[in-house]
């Protein structure tokens, strides 16, 4: 009943900050055409070359891809939880896409006026006997997001932020229990820090996870799913992790793998605006090679903690405005 409740709220509160799009439906789905968002923003829909679509205003770039879940927002890669695909005649993305993902990130002060700024959560992942990955230059994950989000910390705090940690140091703490750490410390951001690893050595790149939308699967597919707790907070969480993948891809050589859906639990239980970041493949040897660095940890550090200050700017500046 509370998912059902979460869903009905959240659906409510991108609804009302979304009352001038108008939706359509097709098939018993409801789509919103780009010439639709395109008028919305007060801008225009151009075709590209290469077979994407522009919609441009004053303030965002958005590039579609047909029949692709990929899109650039201010050429930061973000993925849609649905293609972008041709309907009666037009090109079309699926409302919960225009609600959820495309929203947030181009009006953030839409979203962000009851969005808290003022305690942040940094969770650096594994640690104890969960060692999480390791390269085969010997670098552990546990180890080195620790020292990544100690950085983000001093940063933040040089910043006059109030920061707290899910582990101070090498302990093991249930997947579950980092939520609650979040929300026992009156957290209005919770940012997880990971380490990657792949199959493949070729992987590498950074990528941003927020919590799938209800009714959606996961970037990398599976079963769909209704409302969990943190989608609560997920317009929020959108523009969160739009601003930290944006500025971690500004990083001189990082790949920009773009900003996913997943539904991992520290996402799915969290108490307030929430993402994953993956900051690197520790399978990918150049990569593990930059972990290796002191230097790039600390490059590292600092894009997370330029993009959730950047986030904090952008909700203390939409709550001086008067609705």
């Amino acid at each position: 009943m509370r998912y059902a409740l979460a869903l009905l709220g959240l659906w409510c509160c991108s609804t009302a900050a979304n009352a001038g799009i108008k939706p359509f439906v097709h098939e018993g789905v409801r789509y919103v055409r780009l010439e639709e968002l395109a008028t919305f923003y007060g801008g225009v829909m151009e075709p590209v070359p290469n077979g994407g679509i522009w919609v441009k205003n004053a303030f965002a770039d958005l590039l579609f891809r047909p029949d692709s879940r990929e899109l650039r927002v201010a050429n930061v890669m973000v993925w849609l939880h649905e293609p972008m695909t041709r309907v009666r005649g037009h090109w079309a993305i699926r409302e919960g896409d225009a609600l959820f993902v495309v929203d947030p990130i181009v009006r953030p002060g839409e979203y962000l006026r009851r969005a808290g700024s003022r305690v942040i959560m940094l969770d650096p992942g594994h640690g104890g006997q969960d060692t999480g990955a390791k390269g085969k230059r010997g670098v552990e994950e546990k180890r080195a997001v620790l020292d990544i989000a100690r950085r983000v910390r001093a940063h933040l705090q040089a910043a006059g932020l109030t920061v707290h940690m899910t582990r101070e140091g090498d302990r093991f703490v249930e997947l579950e229990e980092r939520a609650r750490i979040a929300k026992r410390a009156g957290a209005d951001l919770l940012v997880s820090i990971h380490l990657n690893s792949a199959a493949s050595t070729m992987a590498q790149g950074v990528e941003t996870f927020v919590l799938a939308a209800p009714g959606f699967s996961s970037t990398a597919g599976g079963s769909k799913s209704g409302a969990q707790p943190g989608n609560q907070h997920g317009p929020a969480s959108a523009q969160l992790g739009f601003q930290i993948q944006r500025a971690l891809v500004e990083i001189p050589g990082v790949v920009d793998r773009g900003i996913k859906r997943a539904r991992f639990i520290v996402l799915r239980n969290a108490p307030c605006a929430a993402v994953l970041v993956e900051c690197g493949f520790l399978s990918h040897a150049e990569e593990e090679r930059r972990f290796l660095q002191e230097s790039y940890r600390e490059e590292v550090a600092r894009g997370i903690a330029k993009g959730i200050m950047n986030y904090v700017r952008l909700s203390r500046q939409s709550q001086r405005v008067t609705p």
